[in-house]
Protein backbone atom coordinates (compact mmCIF):
# COMPACT_ATOMS: atom_id res chain seq x y z
CA UNK A 1 0.00 0.00 0.00
CA UNK A 2 1.20 3.56 -0.69
CA UNK A 3 2.53 5.56 2.23
CA UNK A 4 0.40 8.70 2.48
CA UNK A 5 1.80 9.93 5.78
CA UNK A 6 3.33 13.15 4.42
CA UNK A 7 1.90 16.12 6.28
CA UNK A 8 4.41 18.99 6.19
CA UNK A 9 3.79 21.84 3.79
CA UNK A 10 6.39 23.56 1.65
CA UNK A 11 6.66 27.33 1.83
CA UNK A 12 5.11 29.14 -1.13
CA UNK A 13 7.51 29.99 -3.91
CA UNK A 14 9.85 26.99 -3.69
CA UNK A 15 10.26 24.40 -6.43
CA UNK A 16 9.31 20.75 -6.01
CA UNK A 17 10.97 17.65 -7.47
CA UNK A 18 9.52 14.15 -7.70
CA UNK A 19 11.81 11.20 -8.42
CA UNK A 20 10.15 7.94 -9.47
CA UNK A 21 11.69 4.67 -8.30
CA UNK A 22 9.69 1.82 -9.90
CA UNK A 23 12.84 -0.31 -9.79
CA UNK A 24 16.35 -0.23 -8.34
CA UNK A 25 18.12 1.27 -11.36
CA UNK A 26 18.64 4.44 -9.37
CA UNK A 27 21.13 2.54 -7.21
CA UNK A 28 23.54 2.17 -10.13
CA UNK A 29 26.61 4.31 -9.67
CA UNK A 30 27.82 6.83 -12.23
CA UNK A 31 31.36 7.96 -11.44
CA UNK A 32 30.95 6.50 -7.98
CA UNK A 33 27.64 8.23 -7.16
CA UNK A 34 24.24 6.46 -7.25
CA UNK A 35 22.12 7.84 -10.10
CA UNK A 36 19.27 8.86 -7.78
CA UNK A 37 21.65 10.84 -5.59
CA UNK A 38 23.05 12.63 -8.62
CA UNK A 39 19.52 13.76 -9.54
CA UNK A 40 18.68 14.75 -5.98
CA UNK A 41 21.90 16.79 -5.71
CA UNK A 42 21.14 18.63 -8.96
CA UNK A 43 17.65 19.40 -7.65
CA UNK A 44 18.69 20.57 -4.19
CA UNK A 45 21.51 22.77 -5.50
CA UNK A 46 19.37 24.44 -8.15
CA UNK A 47 16.25 25.57 -6.31
CA UNK A 48 14.31 22.31 -5.86
CA UNK A 49 14.55 22.06 -2.10
CA UNK A 50 11.44 19.92 -1.60
CA UNK A 51 12.20 16.48 -3.05
CA UNK A 52 9.76 13.54 -3.06
CA UNK A 53 10.60 9.90 -3.85
CA UNK A 54 7.79 7.73 -5.20
CA UNK A 55 7.94 3.94 -5.64
CA UNK A 56 10.42 1.62 -3.95
CA UNK A 57 11.61 3.57 -0.95
CA UNK A 58 13.60 1.39 1.46
CA UNK A 59 16.69 0.92 -0.78
CA UNK A 60 16.95 4.68 -1.33
CA UNK A 61 16.42 6.08 2.18
CA UNK A 62 20.05 5.67 3.34
CA UNK A 63 21.37 7.23 0.12
CA UNK A 64 19.13 10.31 0.37
CA UNK A 65 18.86 10.76 4.14
CA UNK A 66 20.59 14.16 4.01
CA UNK A 67 18.60 15.42 1.02
CA UNK A 68 15.05 14.10 1.42
CA UNK A 69 12.85 14.37 4.53
CA UNK A 70 11.55 11.00 5.79
CA UNK A 71 7.91 12.01 5.13
CA UNK A 72 8.77 12.74 1.49
CA UNK A 73 9.20 9.03 0.69
CA UNK A 74 5.97 7.56 -0.75
CA UNK A 75 5.91 3.78 -1.18
CA UNK A 76 4.09 2.60 -4.34
CA UNK A 77 4.05 -0.58 -6.43
CA UNK A 78 1.89 0.30 -9.45
CA UNK A 79 0.69 3.20 -11.60
CA UNK A 80 -2.85 3.02 -10.19
CA UNK A 81 -1.63 4.66 -6.98
CA UNK A 82 -0.21 7.69 -8.82
CA UNK A 83 -3.47 9.70 -8.64
CA UNK A 84 -3.65 9.50 -4.86
CA UNK A 85 0.08 10.13 -4.38
CA UNK A 86 -0.07 13.14 -6.72
CA UNK A 87 -2.98 14.49 -4.68
CA UNK A 88 -1.00 14.17 -1.46
CA UNK A 89 2.08 15.82 -2.96
CA UNK A 90 -0.01 18.67 -4.41
CA UNK A 91 -1.41 19.44 -0.97
CA UNK A 92 2.15 20.20 0.20
CA UNK A 93 2.62 23.21 -2.07
CA UNK A 94 0.79 26.02 -3.85
CA UNK A 95 -1.01 25.18 -7.12
CA UNK A 96 1.03 27.73 -9.08
CA UNK A 97 4.29 25.87 -8.59
CA UNK A 98 6.21 24.03 -11.28
CA UNK A 99 7.18 20.45 -10.55
CA UNK A 100 10.23 18.60 -11.87
CA UNK A 101 9.58 14.89 -12.42
CA UNK A 102 11.94 12.16 -13.55
CA UNK A 103 12.94 8.54 -12.98
CA UNK A 104 15.80 7.63 -10.68
CA UNK A 105 17.60 5.58 -13.33
CA UNK A 106 18.39 8.62 -15.45
CA UNK A 107 21.65 10.49 -16.01
CA UNK A 108 21.78 14.19 -16.85
CA UNK A 109 24.29 17.00 -16.54
CA UNK A 110 23.74 20.39 -14.94
CA UNK A 111 23.44 22.33 -18.21
CA UNK A 112 20.62 20.18 -19.59
CA UNK A 113 18.92 20.14 -16.20
CA UNK A 114 18.94 23.95 -16.06
CA UNK A 115 17.83 24.21 -19.67
CA UNK A 116 14.66 22.24 -18.93
CA UNK A 117 13.87 23.65 -15.50
CA UNK A 118 14.29 27.18 -16.82
CA UNK A 119 11.43 26.75 -19.30
CA UNK A 120 8.28 28.79 -18.80
CA UNK A 121 4.96 29.24 -20.57
CA UNK A 122 3.84 25.62 -21.08
CA UNK A 123 1.96 23.42 -18.63
CA UNK A 124 4.28 20.56 -19.56
CA UNK A 125 7.83 20.71 -20.91
CA UNK A 126 9.97 17.62 -21.31
CA UNK A 127 13.39 16.44 -22.43
CA UNK A 128 13.47 12.95 -23.86
CA UNK A 129 16.01 10.26 -23.05
CA UNK A 130 16.95 8.65 -26.34
CA UNK A 131 13.59 9.17 -28.07
CA UNK A 132 11.84 6.71 -25.77
CA UNK A 133 9.15 9.02 -24.40
CA UNK A 134 10.90 8.76 -21.04
CA UNK A 135 13.02 11.53 -19.67
CA UNK A 136 12.63 14.62 -17.50
CA UNK A 137 9.42 16.63 -17.17
CA UNK A 138 8.59 20.09 -15.87
CA UNK A 139 4.86 20.38 -15.28
CA UNK A 140 2.17 22.25 -13.40
CA UNK A 141 0.72 20.67 -10.28
CA UNK A 142 -2.51 19.87 -12.15
CA UNK A 143 -0.56 17.67 -14.57
CA UNK A 144 1.46 15.85 -11.96
CA UNK A 145 -0.68 12.67 -11.90
CA UNK A 146 -0.64 12.00 -15.68
CA UNK A 147 3.12 12.72 -15.83
CA UNK A 148 3.74 10.25 -13.02
CA UNK A 149 1.63 7.64 -14.80
CA UNK A 150 3.41 8.22 -18.08
CA UNK A 151 6.86 7.82 -16.55
CA UNK A 152 5.81 4.81 -14.47
CA UNK A 153 4.55 2.98 -17.57
CA UNK A 154 5.91 4.70 -20.70
CA UNK A 155 3.49 4.50 -23.61
CA UNK A 156 0.33 4.15 -21.51
CA UNK A 157 -0.37 7.90 -21.62
CA UNK A 158 0.92 9.08 -25.03
CA UNK A 159 -1.66 11.87 -25.14
CA UNK A 160 0.29 13.74 -22.47
CA UNK A 161 3.00 14.56 -25.02
CA UNK A 162 0.67 16.06 -27.65
CA UNK A 163 0.58 19.57 -26.23
CA UNK A 164 3.82 19.33 -24.30
CA UNK A 165 6.85 21.40 -25.22
CA UNK A 166 9.80 19.26 -26.30
CA UNK A 167 13.14 20.65 -25.14
CA UNK A 168 16.12 19.23 -27.01
CA UNK A 169 18.95 17.91 -24.89
CA UNK A 170 22.62 17.95 -25.85
CA UNK A 171 25.57 15.55 -25.74
CA UNK A 172 23.20 12.57 -25.72
CA UNK A 173 21.76 13.57 -22.35
CA UNK A 174 19.59 12.80 -20.54
CA UNK A 175 20.02 9.06 -20.96
CA UNK A 176 18.51 6.07 -19.20
CA UNK A 177 20.76 3.61 -17.40
CA UNK A 178 20.59 0.07 -18.66
CA UNK A 179 22.12 -3.35 -18.14
CA UNK A 180 24.13 -4.54 -15.18
CA UNK A 181 27.31 -3.17 -13.72
CA UNK A 182 28.97 0.13 -14.53
CA UNK A 183 27.35 2.06 -17.39
CA UNK A 184 30.37 3.44 -19.24
CA UNK A 185 28.13 4.81 -21.99
CA UNK A 186 26.38 7.17 -19.58
CA UNK A 187 29.71 8.24 -18.10
CA UNK A 188 31.05 8.92 -21.58
CA UNK A 189 28.11 11.20 -22.31
CA UNK A 190 28.78 13.20 -19.15
CA UNK A 191 32.36 13.65 -20.36
CA UNK A 192 31.08 14.75 -23.78
CA UNK A 193 28.92 17.35 -22.02
CA UNK A 194 32.01 18.83 -20.35
CA UNK A 195 33.79 19.04 -23.69
CA UNK A 196 30.78 20.77 -25.26
CA UNK A 197 30.61 23.31 -22.44
CA UNK A 198 34.28 24.27 -22.70
CA UNK A 199 34.94 24.18 -26.45
CA UNK A 200 34.13 27.88 -26.94
CA UNK A 201 36.48 29.08 -24.19
CA UNK A 202 39.34 26.60 -24.57
CA UNK A 203 42.31 27.71 -26.63
CA UNK A 204 43.57 25.61 -29.53
CA UNK A 205 46.12 23.65 -27.51
CA UNK A 206 43.80 23.34 -24.52
CA UNK A 207 41.07 21.90 -26.71
CA UNK A 208 43.25 19.49 -28.69
CA UNK A 209 45.86 18.48 -26.10
CA UNK A 210 45.25 19.59 -22.50
CA UNK A 211 41.57 18.67 -22.39
CA UNK A 212 42.24 15.12 -23.62
CA UNK A 213 44.90 14.58 -20.97
CA UNK A 214 42.91 16.19 -18.16
CA UNK A 215 39.78 14.17 -18.96
CA UNK A 216 41.83 10.98 -18.98
CA UNK A 217 42.97 11.88 -15.46
CA UNK A 218 39.65 13.17 -14.12
CA UNK A 219 37.59 10.17 -15.28
CA UNK A 220 39.90 7.90 -13.33
CA UNK A 221 40.10 10.11 -10.27
CA UNK A 222 36.29 10.26 -10.23
CA UNK A 223 36.31 6.62 -9.15
CA UNK A 224 38.50 7.39 -6.13
CA UNK A 225 37.91 9.32 -2.86
CA UNK A 226 40.08 12.21 -4.15
CA UNK A 227 38.22 15.52 -4.15
CA UNK A 228 38.60 18.47 -6.56
CA UNK A 229 40.22 20.67 -3.91
CA UNK A 230 42.95 18.05 -3.43
CA UNK A 231 43.69 18.31 -7.15
CA UNK A 232 43.67 22.12 -6.98
CA UNK A 233 46.30 22.12 -4.24
CA UNK A 234 48.42 19.51 -6.06
CA UNK A 235 48.32 21.60 -9.24
CA UNK A 236 49.28 24.74 -7.32
CA UNK A 237 52.21 22.91 -5.72
CA UNK A 238 53.38 21.77 -9.16
CA UNK A 239 53.23 25.33 -10.47
CA UNK A 240 55.16 26.72 -7.49
CA UNK A 241 57.80 24.05 -7.96
CA UNK A 242 58.08 25.16 -11.58
CA UNK A 243 58.54 28.77 -10.43
CA UNK A 244 61.36 27.64 -8.13
CA UNK A 245 63.19 26.03 -11.05
CA UNK A 246 62.70 29.13 -13.20
CA UNK A 247 64.14 31.32 -10.45
CA UNK A 248 67.43 29.37 -10.58
CA UNK A 249 68.12 30.44 -14.14
CA UNK A 250 69.94 28.39 -16.76
CA UNK A 251 68.69 26.38 -19.74
CA UNK A 252 67.83 23.12 -17.97
CA UNK A 253 66.11 24.81 -15.02
CA UNK A 254 64.03 26.95 -17.37
CA UNK A 255 62.99 23.94 -19.42
CA UNK A 256 62.01 21.90 -16.33
CA UNK A 257 60.19 24.90 -14.83
CA UNK A 258 58.22 25.47 -18.05
CA UNK A 259 57.24 21.78 -18.25
CA UNK A 260 56.10 21.81 -14.61
CA UNK A 261 54.01 24.91 -15.29
CA UNK A 262 52.44 23.18 -18.30
CA UNK A 263 51.59 20.21 -16.08
CA UNK A 264 50.05 22.66 -13.59
CA UNK A 265 47.87 24.08 -16.37
CA UNK A 266 46.67 20.61 -17.38
CA UNK A 267 45.94 19.64 -13.77
CA UNK A 268 44.02 22.90 -13.37
CA UNK A 269 41.51 21.48 -15.84
CA UNK A 270 41.22 18.26 -13.88
CA UNK A 271 39.81 19.82 -10.70
CA UNK A 272 36.93 21.49 -12.53
CA UNK A 273 36.11 18.37 -14.52
CA UNK A 274 36.23 16.24 -11.38
CA UNK A 275 33.94 18.68 -9.56
CA UNK A 276 31.34 18.38 -12.33
CA UNK A 277 31.63 14.62 -12.74
CA UNK A 278 31.23 14.04 -8.98
CA UNK A 279 28.85 16.97 -8.39
CA UNK A 280 31.22 18.49 -5.85
CA UNK A 281 31.11 22.12 -6.97
CA UNK A 282 31.26 24.70 -4.21
CA UNK A 283 31.80 28.43 -3.80
CA UNK A 284 34.84 27.72 -1.61
CA UNK A 285 36.40 25.53 -4.29
CA UNK A 286 35.83 28.18 -6.94
CA UNK A 287 37.55 30.82 -4.81
CA UNK A 288 40.38 28.43 -3.93
CA UNK A 289 40.95 27.79 -7.63
CA UNK A 290 41.07 31.51 -8.47
CA UNK A 291 43.41 32.30 -5.57
CA UNK A 292 45.84 29.47 -6.34
CA UNK A 293 45.82 30.34 -10.06
CA UNK A 294 46.86 33.91 -9.32
CA UNK A 295 49.50 32.84 -6.80
CA UNK A 296 51.02 30.44 -9.34
CA UNK A 297 50.99 33.05 -12.13
CA UNK A 298 52.63 35.61 -9.84
CA UNK A 299 55.27 33.07 -8.82
CA UNK A 300 55.96 31.92 -12.40
CA UNK A 301 56.44 35.45 -13.73
CA UNK A 302 58.54 36.44 -10.71
CA UNK A 303 60.64 33.30 -10.97
CA UNK A 304 61.24 33.84 -14.67
CA UNK A 305 62.41 37.45 -14.23
CA UNK A 306 64.53 36.66 -11.17
CA UNK A 307 66.05 33.67 -12.94
CA UNK A 308 67.28 35.80 -15.83
CA UNK A 309 68.68 38.31 -13.35
CA UNK A 310 70.53 35.49 -11.55
CA UNK A 311 71.78 34.14 -14.85
CA UNK A 312 72.96 37.41 -16.39
CA UNK A 313 73.24 39.94 -13.55
CA UNK A 314 71.53 42.50 -15.82
CA UNK A 315 69.32 44.89 -13.85
CA UNK A 316 67.15 45.36 -16.95
CA UNK A 317 65.48 42.05 -16.11
CA UNK A 318 64.49 43.39 -12.69
CA UNK A 319 62.87 46.42 -14.32
CA UNK A 320 61.13 44.17 -16.81
CA UNK A 321 59.89 42.00 -13.94
CA UNK A 322 58.53 45.04 -12.12
CA UNK A 323 56.74 46.15 -15.29
CA UNK A 324 55.24 42.69 -15.72
CA UNK A 325 54.03 42.49 -12.13
CA UNK A 326 52.55 45.97 -12.45
CA UNK A 327 50.59 44.90 -15.52
CA UNK A 328 49.54 41.72 -13.74
CA UNK A 329 48.19 43.70 -10.77
CA UNK A 330 46.51 46.24 -13.08
CA UNK A 331 44.77 43.48 -15.05
CA UNK A 332 43.55 41.87 -11.84
CA UNK A 333 42.19 45.20 -10.61
CA UNK A 334 40.32 45.80 -13.87
CA UNK A 335 38.81 42.30 -13.79
CA UNK A 336 37.71 42.85 -10.19
CA UNK A 337 36.20 46.31 -10.61
CA UNK A 338 34.73 45.93 -14.10
CA UNK A 339 33.48 42.32 -13.93
CA UNK A 340 33.53 40.61 -10.54
CA UNK A 341 31.98 43.56 -8.67
CA UNK A 342 29.32 44.12 -11.33
CA UNK A 343 26.05 42.29 -12.00
CA UNK A 344 25.71 40.40 -15.28
CA UNK A 345 26.66 43.41 -17.37
CA UNK A 346 29.70 44.09 -19.49
CA UNK A 347 30.62 42.38 -22.75
CA UNK A 348 28.46 41.35 -25.66
CA UNK A 349 29.57 38.22 -27.46
CA UNK A 350 31.61 39.33 -30.44
CA UNK A 351 35.12 40.19 -31.51
CA UNK A 352 36.08 41.84 -28.23
CA UNK A 353 34.87 38.88 -26.21
CA UNK A 354 36.76 36.47 -28.42
CA UNK A 355 39.86 38.65 -28.20
CA UNK A 356 39.71 38.77 -24.40
CA UNK A 357 39.14 35.03 -24.23
CA UNK A 358 42.20 34.53 -26.43
CA UNK A 359 44.26 36.86 -24.23
CA UNK A 360 43.19 35.17 -21.00
CA UNK A 361 43.34 31.49 -21.98
CA UNK A 362 46.37 29.57 -20.81
CA UNK A 363 47.72 28.22 -24.07
CA UNK A 364 50.71 30.47 -23.36
CA UNK A 365 52.12 27.60 -21.27
CA UNK A 366 52.83 25.75 -24.53
CA UNK A 367 54.56 28.84 -25.90
CA UNK A 368 56.70 28.95 -22.75
CA UNK A 369 57.83 25.36 -23.29
CA UNK A 370 58.62 26.04 -26.95
CA UNK A 371 60.65 29.16 -26.12
CA UNK A 372 62.40 27.30 -23.30
CA UNK A 373 63.47 24.60 -25.77
CA UNK A 374 65.15 27.30 -27.90
CA UNK A 375 66.48 29.18 -24.88
CA UNK A 376 64.42 32.31 -25.60
CA UNK A 377 62.14 32.65 -22.57
CA UNK A 378 63.23 36.29 -22.35
CA UNK A 379 60.98 36.89 -25.37
CA UNK A 380 58.06 35.59 -23.36
CA UNK A 381 58.94 37.89 -20.48
CA UNK A 382 58.91 40.93 -22.77
CA UNK A 383 55.68 39.90 -24.54
CA UNK A 384 53.89 39.12 -21.27
CA UNK A 385 54.85 42.52 -19.80
CA UNK A 386 53.42 44.39 -22.79
CA UNK A 387 50.42 42.08 -23.15
CA UNK A 388 49.28 42.56 -19.55
CA UNK A 389 48.79 46.30 -20.11
CA UNK A 390 47.06 45.75 -23.46
CA UNK A 391 44.71 43.27 -21.84
CA UNK A 392 43.84 45.68 -19.01
CA UNK A 393 43.23 48.57 -21.42
CA UNK A 394 41.04 46.60 -23.83
CA UNK A 395 39.02 45.08 -21.00
CA UNK A 396 38.43 48.50 -19.44
CA UNK A 397 37.19 49.98 -22.72
CA UNK A 398 35.09 46.94 -23.58
CA UNK A 399 33.28 46.96 -20.24
CA UNK A 400 32.32 50.62 -20.42
CA UNK A 401 29.07 49.65 -22.22
CA UNK A 402 25.99 48.07 -20.66
CA UNK A 403 25.84 44.85 -22.64
CA UNK A 404 25.68 41.46 -20.92
CA UNK A 405 28.82 39.55 -20.04
CA UNK A 406 29.20 36.16 -21.63
CA UNK A 407 28.06 33.51 -19.12
CA UNK A 408 31.36 31.66 -19.65
CA UNK A 409 33.19 34.60 -18.06
CA UNK A 410 31.16 34.38 -14.86
CA UNK A 411 30.62 30.64 -14.45
CA UNK A 412 31.59 29.39 -10.99
CA UNK A 413 32.22 25.88 -9.72
CA UNK A 414 34.24 24.17 -7.06
CA UNK A 415 37.23 24.40 -9.35
CA UNK A 416 36.90 26.57 -12.41
CA UNK A 417 37.39 24.78 -15.74
CA UNK A 418 39.84 26.99 -17.64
Amino acid sequence: MPDFSMTNRTEAGGDVAVILTPDEKGLKKVFGIPAIRRIALLCSRNGFKDIHVVGLTDPFRPILSDLVDPERFHAARDRESMDEIASVIRRSFADAKKVFVTKAGLVVDKMNFLKLTGMRGKNISYMEAGGTGEGMFLCSSQNLAPVLKHLWSPGDCPEILKDAQLVKGSSGLPCALGGDGRDKGAESKLVDAIVAQTKDTDGFFSRHISRHISLLMSTRLALTPIRPNHVTLFGAGTGLLGALFLAQGGYLNQLIGSLLFLLCIIVDGVDGELARLKLQESAFGHKLDIITDNIVHFAIFSGLGWGYYNQTGASAYLYLLLALLGGFILSGAVVYYRILRQPSEGLRPGRLTRFLTLMSNRDFAYLMVLLAVFGRLDWFLIGAAAGSYIFAAVLWVATCNKAGISPAMQAGSEADIP
